[in-house]
C-alpha cells in the first residue's frame, strides 16, 4: 500500500464517530446504518456521511439487503495501512524510559 492511500486511511480515522463505527463493526460484525445510528446517538444521515469516507479509504464495503444497508469492515485494509510498524511499536513500547532531565535551578533575582 502506498503513502498516499495509508494517508487516505488515517485521514478516514481522524473523526471521532468515524473511530466508533470502525469499533463497533470490529467488536460486533457487520451492522446496518439504523443500528450503528442508535448505538452511537446520532442520525442515519450522518451514518451515511461517515459510511462514505470509510468506503472511500477502503476501510468499509456497503450491501443492501432489502431495504437495509449493511457494512462491513476490512481488516486487511486496515493491516495493510499499519504493516510494518508492529515490530517498531512493540520496540518502542519496551524500551526503558529516557532518564528525566535534571531540574533547572532556579535564580534569584536581583533588585
Amino acid at each position: 500500500m502506498s503513502a498516499e492511500q495509508r494517508a487516505k486511511v488515517f485521514k478516514a480515522l481522524a473523526d471521532a464517530h468515524r473511530v466508533a463505527i470502525v469499533d463497533s463493526l470490529a467488536k460486533n460484525g457487520p451492522r446496518c446504518g439504523t443500528e450503528l445510528a442508535d448505538e452511537l446517538g446520532i442520525s442515519v444521515a450522518l451514518i451515511s456521511h461517515h459510511w462514505d469516507v470509510l468506503v472511500e479509504a477502503g476501510l468499509i464495503t456497503k450491501e443492501r439487503v432489502g431495504q437495509a444497508r449493511y457494512c462491513s469492515l476490512d481488516l486487511e485494509k486496515l493491516h495493510q495501512a499499519t504493516e510494518g510498524w508492529d515490530g517498531y511499536v512493540a520496540a518502542l513500547v519496551a524500551m526503558p524510559s529516557a532518564p528525566a532531565k535534571p531540574a533547572k535551578k532556579k535564580t534569584k533575582k536581583r533588585a
